[in-house]
């Protein structure tokens, strides 16, 4: 199972991360601003109001919490419960995890909804609140993640393969592949949107692990073992795929408007 969890979770972060970008592009073309995508974050030219500047900023977080609560409360491929049911999964949580994780950053001014913040001039007290929904929202994604631990995961070997060992070893590969994306950029962002990145890579996959905190509550939860192929072929594929495109995105860029 932790080949195919970590496959997955890699996957789902890394198409998570696809999408929150560009809705941000989508945003500034629509706004009428030529912006430019990385696989790491994108660039908008021209002389943006702070209205607009705040609402390229946010439109990709509010996206990823709105998008990845509907997967998880709508998910058409678990009764097949295979390859594919893992990455829908990953992918919701991820998208989930990212659109909460901003709040986190938002005292410190990193981050979409840090620099947000900055702009419309939000007292420090408000950025604490922020902070503490953030903080809040990654249990509650972490109780959310919970029956499907419980679902498909039985014994510590299997839960510590669904839960602990695609953090570890997922968010290895994602922080490192950011690494390299922003090391290729012809624009890299400035020191602190870099380490907003690749802290933000270590905790996109938290909830996995953090499941297992509220597993005490989940006894109801019938085991539902998934099935799965000895190595996801498939899924290896797919990454090869992401990555090339990520590595073309990052090396050219991708300018809309």
């Amino acid at each position: 199972m932790t080949v195919n969890a970590v496959t997955a979770a890699v996957i789902g972060v890394t198409a998570m991360v696809m999408v929150h970008e560009l809705i941000h592009l989508l945003t500034g073309a629509a706004l009428g601003h030529p912006s430019t995508m990385y696989a790491f974050g994108v660039n908008h030219g021209g002389d943006p109001s702070n209205g607009h500047q705040v609402l390229m900023l946010l439109s990709a977080p509010a996206f990823s919490l709105v998008t990845g609560l509907a997967m998880t409360a709508w998910q058409p491929l678990r009764r097949s419960g295979g390859f594919w049911h893992l990455v829908w999964l990953f992918f919701a949580f991820a998208s989930t995890a990212e659109g909460i994780m901003y709040l986190c950053l938002t005292p410190f001014g990193a981050g979409d909804t840090g620099m947000a913040a900055q702009l419309l001039g939000l007292h420090p007290v408000v950025q604490i609140v922020a902070l503490v929904l953030g903080l809040a929202g990654m249990f509650g994604n972490a109780r959310l993640f919970a029956p499907h631990l419980a679902r498909h995961a039985r014994g510590l070997g299997e839960r510590n393969a669904l839960g602990l060992f695609p953090w570890l070893f997922g968010s290895l590969v994602t922080v490192a592949l950011s690494a390299v994306y922003m090391a290729i950029a012809p624009e890299s962002p400035d020191a602190v949107s870099q380490i907003a990145v690749l802290t933000a890579g270590t905790a996109l996959l938290v909830f996995a692990p953090m499941g297992n905190i509220f597993l005490g509550r989940t006894r109801d939860v019938e085991y539902r073992p998934l099935r799965l192929p000895r190595i996801p072929v498939a899924g290896l594929m797919v990454i090869a795929v992401l990555v090339a495109i990520n590595l073309t995105i990052s090396a050219l860029g991708l300018t809309l408007g």
